[in-house]
């Protein structure tokens, strides 16, 4: 199934083009850089292929202005990289193939090192070429082979068990992919029912043993001699870690301790894996010492990295305006606001006019505050216990005016858009309350403010939200009507929700039940959207959770799964590292692309066990599919 943020996958885009649109992130960048092992870490769309793409000397050589030409000379190794294989992928969840366990995973091992063979090839072609010795930023990656291409092939040959003698870098491709459809012919007679021991592919080929690292240690062992430097160091950049058989992530997480010196392993991969490696013991990589983490999803405990996701997200909606408006270098830009207006709701302290939005009459916050006191007897109980004069909140600095207002403008905007704030008599003359009548996305969560934040610093999202959008602008010229950009979000939400529908609850005796991580994700929602919009005003409503140890195996895996989409945060330490593996423990909340779904506020909020609130609000198995209409006219959420 296609994913719904597919505009921009840097998988399929060679190296220069994506330096050519890439926005450097500086921090996780030059922590990439480092002469050290590292494991970039971050859910689906949050960069790390287009990172690791851009330690390839193929990429460098775009990079132009000086800020980009001074990270270049920070690093002197040369980079490999290995791109995500989707084969071992299939292999690995392949019912056919589960009577040949060993074997398969025999085959598996092999495959990887075949995608290592041939990215070094690449890269040995790529450094040789004569053009990067001319080039001042890239002149130090330059290997001179001098005319020793074939002495380097004969040796591979010798190495790979290519099984005849290779003089080029074409032969030795082809002798690669001949053997690859060798191993490709063993894959379709177990997937139609032969059995195959591992004796019976080590007797065929010695090559069908081979190790993606030793394979690698290899090519760099030659390479030095041959060019006389014995001490060159190499960066075998491996990507998507994830969609390895588990004994491949296990194997390759475990090298981040043991490699060669030579050879810097950088690995990518999602946040969740089903292999807990806090349980390998006191000998697994440890984080600090073996290695880098390097964490692209912009969280901390408190969230203080949201300014960072948002600044980011905004440079990456500068370069589309750049880019779509075809403008050079001195054209004037039109500016994210202009393009798509300033949001009902901006944070605080992005712009000079913050305190007069607090003003009694006519300030924005004060006639919002103002209008839910006249309709929600709620709020208007809190604003009243809490001794707040709704029409002095400019009084006094920000700091003050945090504690009395701002920490509740998310809140106050939902309730107007979705609480409790219509009464109406019942029969038995009982007092209840009705959610007022609602368009089907409130522009709260629309504009240029509130879209950054729901784009979270994520650059797939925040192209594929982007880019149709300033394309509408240059289109009419005109601010991008709230109306359109409610269509644009309502249709990323549902295709968000189709995809994650996908992810089915498998119980540990790997049965699919009749439920998916949708299904986990409604009573949660629900929960939260109670917290906030319920009977009651709380001061801090509920919005994040724990995976507590309550919670059934099956469950955290769903869940897992559903954060590697990018459908959950994990909230980690002030450090913005976590435990790459497990989510026990771990505290979540819903990507913000997702609040509008549950009408919840783009903010943190206090945290409930998960365990407590599955018990309130049972999952229940999968319904009819959900329709865009379900997604965002929904009453349940008050029931």
């Amino acid at each position: 199934m296609t994913g719904p943020f597919e505009s921009y996958n840097a998988r399929f885009v060679d190296p220069q083009t994506v330096a050519e649109t890439f926005i450097l992130r500086d921090q996780q960048f030059g922590s990439l850089c480092e002469q050290s092992n590292s494991l970039l870490i971050g859910p689906r769309g949050s960069g790390k292929t287009t990172l690791l793409k851009m330690l390839k000397v193929g990429a460098q050589v775009a990079w132009k202005n000086r800020k980009q030409a001074n990270v270049l000379r920070k690093f002197r190794f040369s980079p490999i990289y290995v791109g995500a294989d989707r084969q071992l992928d299939v292999v690995a969840g392949n019912q056919k193939l589960k009577t040949n366990k060993v074997s398969v995973g025999l085959l598996s091992k092999a495959l990887l090192a075949f995608r290592v063979k041939f990215a070094c090839l690449d890269t040995a072609q790529e450094i040789s070429n004569e053009r990067i010795r001319d080039l001042e930023n890239v002149s130090h990656q330059f290997m001179d082979l001098d005319g020793r291409e074939a002495e380097l092939c004969a040796s591979l040959s010798a190495i790979w068990d290519l099984g005849e003698r290779a003089i080029s870098f074409l032969e030795v491709r082809l002798r690669l992919h001949w053997q690859l459809g060798e191993i490709n012919r063993f894959l379709e007679r177990m997937k139609h029912g032969t059995e195959i021991r591992p004796d019976d592919l080590l007797t065929h080929a010695q090559y069908f043993s081979h190790d993606p690292i030793r394979s690698c240690e290899g090519f760099v062992s030659l390479c030095n001699n041959l060019i006389g430097q014995p001490d060159k160091i190499w960066a075998l950049c491996i990507d998507e870690l994830e969609i390895m058989p588990e004994e491949m992530q296990n194997y390759l997480f475990s090298c981040l301790r043991s490699i060669d010196h030579k050879i810097l392993l950088k690995l990518a991969t999602s946040p969740f894996s089903k292999i807990d490696w806090r349980s390998l013991g006191p000998d697994r990589p440890m984080a600090g010492n073996d290695y880098t983490a390097i964490n692209l999803g912009f969280t901390t405990k408190q969230d203080s990295r949201r300014n960072d996701a948002r600044r980011f997200s905004a440079r990456l909606l500068e370069a589309i305006i750049a880019s779509e408006g075809r403008l050079n270098r001195k054209d004037k830009r039109p500016l994210g606001a202009s393009v798509l207006g300033r949001s009902p709701i901006t944070e605080a302290n992005t712009s000079a006019d913050q305190k007069d939005a607090y003003k009694y009459p006519n300030g924005i916050h004060y006639r919002r505050f103002a209008q839910l006191v006249s309709k929600d007897v709620a709020f208007a109980q809190f604003i009243r216990d809490r001794n707040i004069q709704i029409d002095k909140l400019d009084a006094g600095n920000e700091n003050q005016r945090a504690g009395k207002a701002r920490k509740y403008i998310w809140q106050v905007a939902c309730r107007l858009e979705y609480g409790p704030t219509n009464q109406f008599v019942r029969p038995d003359l009982t007092i209840g309350d009705r959610p007022p009548s609602r368009k089907a996305l409130a522009d709260i969560y629309l504009g240029f403010d509130s879209l950054l934040t729901m784009c979270e610093g994520n650059p797939r999202i925040t192209i594929s939200l982007m880019r149709p959008l300033v394309r509408r602008y240059f289109g009419t010229a005109k601010t991008v009507p709230f109306e359109d950009q409610s269509k644009l979000v309502e249709d990323a939400v549902a295709k968000f929700v189709s995809l994650l529908s996908t992810i089915q609850v498998v119980d540990p005796n790997n049965q699919i039940q009749n439920m998916s991580v949708i299904d986990l994700m409604e009573p949660v929602g629900t929960f939260f959207a109670q917290e906030v919009n319920g009977p009651v005003f709380k001061a801090e409503p509920l919005l994040t959770f724990k995976v507590d140890g309550l919670v059934p195996a099956e469950y955290v895996d769903a869940i897992g799964a559903a954060m590697n989409q990018g459908a959950f945060v994990m909230l980690s330490d002030e450090s913005g590292l976590f435990d790459h593996g497990s989510i026990k423990d771990a505290r979540l909340r819903f990507s913000y692309l997702l609040c509008p779904l549950y009408h919840l506020p783009l903010t943190i909020g206090g945290q409930v066990n998960l365990s407590r609130v599955l018990s309130v609000r049972r999952p229940r198995t999968s319904r009819r599919a959900l329709t865009q209409s379900d997604l965002f006219n929904r009453q349940d959420l008050h029931e």
